[in-house]
């Protein structure tokens, strides 16, 4: 009894490491949840736009530092050769010792320059802003990429799907023809026939799977997961969407497209940095306050405070200031030619989207009933040369629709959802924020 009870623990053992190398082959499931929130999390391209971010926040840390009081302080120990003598007559005075130490601090600030601090700085945040728009308009690229690669990959499964199921059908069919063939009862070339197109349709397969595979190592990039690992995406049913009216998509793309945004914010800033620029030739009034001391036994009094109100100007620059301030100016006028054109690109996009969309819910609504009455179609056909009353061509030939109608359906249901989320982008919606509100209705409504 005890021998049998080891023998069943040794095996027990040698089958967990089995049992844990069948877990680390199990593909990886991703949703569109999952996969989304991964993407704003790990993709690089997110990472650098907050790093942009970062690097704008502290050109406005820059930028504010002249509209600050500068504070510097100073301790120093001299050591002198000789000691510091005077002459009175015949006499030799000290006027301070050989050694001493001196220490200081002194308050600079600048109490009006006409705008140029304040406008640099409001220039400034207004760059920050840009970049914090920028964060959002690349999520929005990020997501989307996710979005219309993860439809790539159903599609090219399917695709898969579709050509085994032909192959499936022509292997049915070739062993009725072989049957009907040894009881001479068809003919050598309808064998032939069906054995060719038995290969194409094999050929077809392995080109589906490579781009299958293709596919899911480019899903793997975006998501920043190892392209070695098996993964699979989860299938995303989607109740046919509203689409908006062409007007509202317009203003809607107008109003929330972060690239406009962007635009208009760096317009701001050229006029801030103009302003900032023409200021630099005019008066600053500044004051200037410090206290130091001098080890000295020889002076009354060996420290001070000391306070100035002055005004300095830069009078000749070699023309400097109104070159930058010429160089903003002539770049603001650049940037609202450019968001003007920007506008036209938005509009063609959003246009583009609009058609494909539509096209893509027409060619469904075409497409579905077709690949009922394609398998129908094949099974009359079957059913036909059997009785001699159809050739194997007209058969071959039924297959063959039947995979194409399959194919034209799944084509246009995966362009239709690629093509409403390229309409929401080109609308300026939030990707993410729109996608987990159909998750949780889709959630809802199992």
């Amino acid at each position: 009894m005890t021998k049998r009870i080891t023998a069943i623990f040794i095996i027990f053992l040698l089958a967990l490491p089995i049992a844990a190398a069948d877990g680390t082959n199990a593909p990886r499931l991703i949703t569109i949840r999952d996969g989304i929130k991964k993407v704003l999390e790990d993709s690089h391209l997110v990472k650098i736009s907050e790093a942009n971010k970062e690097i704008s926040a502290q050109e406005v840390s820059m930028a504010r530092s002249p509209l600050l009081p500068q504070v510097n302080a100073s301790f120093s120990e001299t050591f002198l050769n000789h000691q510091p003598t005077a002459k009175f007559g015949i006499l030799n005075v000290p006027t301070a010792d050989r050694n001493f130490f001196s220490l200081g601090a002194d308050v600079y600030q600048t109490i009006f320059d006409f705008g140029k601090s304040y406008y640099g700085y409001k220039a400034s945040k207004a760059l920050l802003d840009s970049s914090v728009t920028d964060i959002g308009r690349i999520k929005n690229i990020a997501v989307l990429e996710f979005i219309i690669t993860y439809f790539d990959c159903l599609d090219s499964e399917k695709m898969v799907a579709v050509n085994q199921s032909e192959i499936d059908s022509i292997s049915s069919y070739l062993k009725d023809v072989q049957t009907m063939y040894d009881e001479g009862a068809a003919v050598k070339n309808d064998l032939l026939s069906a054995e060719v197109r038995l290969s194409d349709a094999q050929q077809r397969l392995i080109t589906a799977r490579n781009l299958k595979d293709n596919v899911a190592a480019k899903l793997c990039n975006i998501l920043v997961i190892p392209m070695e690992e098996s993964i699979a995406v989860s299938e995303f049913d989607m109740a046919p969407p509203e689409i908006p009216a062409l007007d509202h998509s317009y203003r809607t793309a107008e109003e929330q497209r972060p690239e406009i945004k962007i635009v208009d914010d760096q317009i701001r800033a050229t006029s801030l940095f103009e302003k900032s620029n023409r200021a630099k030739n005019y008066p600053e009034l500044f004051a200037d306050g410090g206290y130091s001391m001098t080890q000295n036994r020889y002076m009354v009094h060996d420290d001070a405070l000391a306070f100035t109100l002055g005004v300095k100007v830069n009078a000749f620059d070699g023309g400097l200031a109104k070159a930058e301030a010429d160089r903003e100016r002539f770049r603001r006028a650049q940037l609202e030619e450019e968001r003007k054109k920007l506008v036209d690109d938005v509009k063609l996009e959003v246009k583009d989207s609009f058609n494909n969309l539509n096209d893509a819910a027409e060619k469904v609504k075409v497409t579905k009933e077709a690949v009922a009455q394609a398998e129908e179609n094949v099974r009359l056909y079957r059913e036909k040369y059997a009785d001699g009353s159809a050739t194997s061509t007209e058969v071959l030939d039924s297959i063959t629709m039947q995979k194409n109608a399959q194919t034209n359906y799944y084509r246009a249901d995966y362009e239709l959802k690629r093509s409403y989320a390229r309409l929401m982008y080109s609308m300026g919606i939030n990707m993410a924020m729109i996608y987990e509100k159909m998750e949780n209705t889709r959630n809802g409504a199992e």
